[in-house]
């Protein structure tokens, strides 16, 4: 009977010990965790990133199609060509776009005939200016003009223009310096280089072929079997489907063609987008499209929005005016379609928070805002969002405003326990 009791009473003992074991280890774990925390909550060093400002397109991506009013420009292929006008420019009807010459012998000849043709035309002009007393200053001025127009049309790909400025100055240069020209020696040389002239256009006789513009409009070289498919009349008709099969199909090469006037003031541009994307956009809005391999824009407006009930695809047709040679020899281009620019600051996201407002009524309001470093303060600063990205925001800058977000503040983005005029730890 003693010995049960003595068992008992051990037993007993072993559970109280055991008990007080796992209560001694629920408090290890907590005393740990609690000091973790503070451990964290102290040690925690304060991120900023400054605030910069930003320009940021809302577009979509897409691909591109042009769909235009084209006419193949039909000759011989046999022999060599040289062009008179450069792609991108604007030609009469029946206007000469280049000589086809029979062999490349006959090409030869032409060539001698370019430099001759000038000489002979800077003679001529160095003959008049001679006798003509112009006034230098005036001459100056003219010169200087010239040079001007030359840099624009040389950024705007002007081929035929430049050379005819350039001829131009020429004539000018020599104008500018009629006072040392001896007029016997020039009339020797000019008629010289009259007789090799004729000798040599005697010998083409025969020997070439002018190739002119069938209709009035742009110039391009670049031919690609399209011009007869993505035609003006298929806009008329046109679904996600039917849009598809056009572009898809393989057009024959040309054989017989050197190149093509595209005529109209207007050419389209046709693309498949989401039927979400083409949900924000409308008919006759205004947009700009760069055609982000040729680093080129355009402004454009929304000339169709097509939608298939059975598709989650729309397509969109845009419509531009602006031609250059590079746009003129474009047929398919992946392209930005940008519905707005937005300018601002950028700002993280998760820098951004939400600060309760008592107003002086005791109507508690709700502000968006950032918290900035200033000095060892942080300061709340209100913010404006007027785009938002993956992982910012694009918000409004005030030059005015104090308590909004200002370009070069230091945002937080990483921080404890933020308030306002609040010392944090840098």
């Amino acid at each position: 009977m003693q010995q049960q009791t003595e068992n008992k009473q051990q037993h007993r003992r072993n559970r109280i010990d055991g008990s007080r074991l796992i209560f001694l280890l629920i408090v290890v774990v907590i005393v740990v965790y609690m000091g973790q925390k503070v451990i964290s909550a102290f040690s925690v060093t304060t991120e900023t990133v400054p605030a910069v400002q930003v320009s940021v397109n809302d577009s979509i991506e897409a691909e591109g199609w042009f769909f235009r009013d084209e006419v193949p420009i039909s000759g011989s292929t046999g022999g060599s060509v040289k062009h008179i006008v450069y792609s991108g420019e604007r030609v009469q009807q029946n206007a000469p776009l280049a000589i086809v010459y029979s062999d490349a012998d006959a090409l030869a000849l032409s060539q001698q005939l370019d430099p001759l043709e000038n000489r002979i035309s800077l003679l001529n002009t160095a003959l008049q200016s001679a006798t003509d007393g112009s006034d230098a200053a005036k001459l100056d001025q003219m010169i200087i003009l010239s040079l001007q127009q030359m840099a624009d049309q040389a950024k705007t790909g002007s081929g035929s223009a430049l050379s005819s400025s350039a001829d131009s100055l020429r004539t000018l240069s020599l104008r500018r310096e009629s006072d040392s020209v001896d007029t016997a020696a020039i009339t020797e040389e000019r008629n010289t280089l009259e007789a090799e002239r004729d000798s040599l256009n005697a010998q083409l006789s025969g020997h070439t072929t002018q190739l002119t513009a069938p209709a009035a409009g742009y110039f391009s070289e670049v031919v690609d079997g399209y011009e007869d498919i993505l035609t003006l009349d298929a806009l008329d008709d046109l679904t996600v489907d039917r849009f598809r099969e056009l572009t898809q199909t393989q057009p024959a090469a040309s054989t017989d063609s050197w190149g093509k006037i595209i005529q109209g003031y207007t050419w389209y541009l046709v693309a498949e987008i989401s039927q979400e994307d083409a949900s924000r956009l409308s008919v006759g809005k205004s947009l700009r499209v760069n055609f982000t391999q040729a680093s080129l824009e355009a402004p454009v407006t929304v000339y169709s929005i097509v939608k298939d009930r059975n598709s989650d695809s729309a397509l969109v047709i845009l419509a531009g005016t602006e031609f250059n040679s590079e746009m003129v020899s474009m047929r398919q281009q992946p392209v930005e379609i940008i519905i707005a620019t937005y300018t601002g600051l950028r700002v993280p996201k998760e820098a951004v928070s939400v600060q309760e407002v008592t107003e002086s009524d005791g109507t508690v309001t709700q502000e968006t805002g950032v918290y900035i470093l200033s000095g060892s303060f942080s300061k709340f600063k209100i913010i404006n969002k007027l785009y938002e990205a993956d992982d910012y925001y694009v918000v409004e800058q005030s030059a005015t405003n104090s308590d909004m977000l200002v370009e070069q503040d230091q945002i937080i983005v990483r921080g404890k326990n933020l308030q306002n005029n609040m010392v944090v730890k840098t």
